[in-house]
């Protein structure tokens, strides 16, 4: 008489395992996406505005071998027009630019803006003898040979969302503001730009 074999049952226990960590996980998932999606028509976030109020250059000179220093004062407007939601701004950087050539740049100490908010930014830009290059010099000298100079400048800031106790992945913003006309003369002068933000 032959030896009877028997069979090894199939895995169905880590078959029923590998169902139950999909489920929990596909659970997971939908209860983040509806979570997200309340949190986002309860909050109803607005976008945020930028504007540059005030701008002004002292101690400006530009040489005849095409080297410019200036000091630039700058007044910024950041306004979060929403209740339920703060920004954090973990990191900024300001630029003044001439053409597509950077003149001075600097940073800001990070900040939290809570909602309905306008925070007021305040920074001078320091140009020491920067070179300028020859195409852009000339149009550079026939803007200060009229006393003003339209200088954009220029935002990059690392920022993070919070709506109670949820943050946000950082994001870089990128703020534009293209109609700063500057005036050489010693008074200071006031302007009102809007600004490009992309979030």
């Amino acid at each position: 008489m032959l030896p009877t074999t028997s069979l090894a049952p199939p895995p169905r226990r880590r078959h029923s395992i590998v169902c139950y960590v999909i489920l929990v996980i596909l659970t997971l998932i939908i209860i983040a996406a509806v979570g997200f999606l309340i949190t986002w028509f309860v909050t109803k976030p607005k976008k945020l505005h930028y504007n540059l109020v005030n701008a002004s250059v002292q101690k400006f000179n530009f040489t005849d071998d095409n080297h410019m220093s200036g000091t630039f004062k700058f007044t910024i407007l950041l306004q979060n027009p929403n209740h339920r939601i703060s920004v954090y701004y973990n990191s900024v950087e300001i630029f003044v630019k001439f053409k597509d050539q950077t003149l001075a740049f600097d940073t800001v100490e990070p900040f939290h803006q809570p909602g309905m908010n306008v925070t007021q930014i305040d920074d001078t830009l320091v140009a020491q003898n920067v070179a300028v290059s020859k195409s852009d010099a000339k149009d550079l000298r026939a803007q200060t040979s009229l006393g003003n100079i339209d200088l954009p400048v220029y935002v990059n800031a690392r920022v993070r969302f919070k709506v109670g106790i949820w943050k946000s992945a950082r994001r870089t913003a990128k703020i534009e503001c293209s109609h700063v006309t500057v005036s050489l003369s010693q008074s200071y002068k006031s302007t009102n730009s809007s600004c490009d933000a992309d979030i």
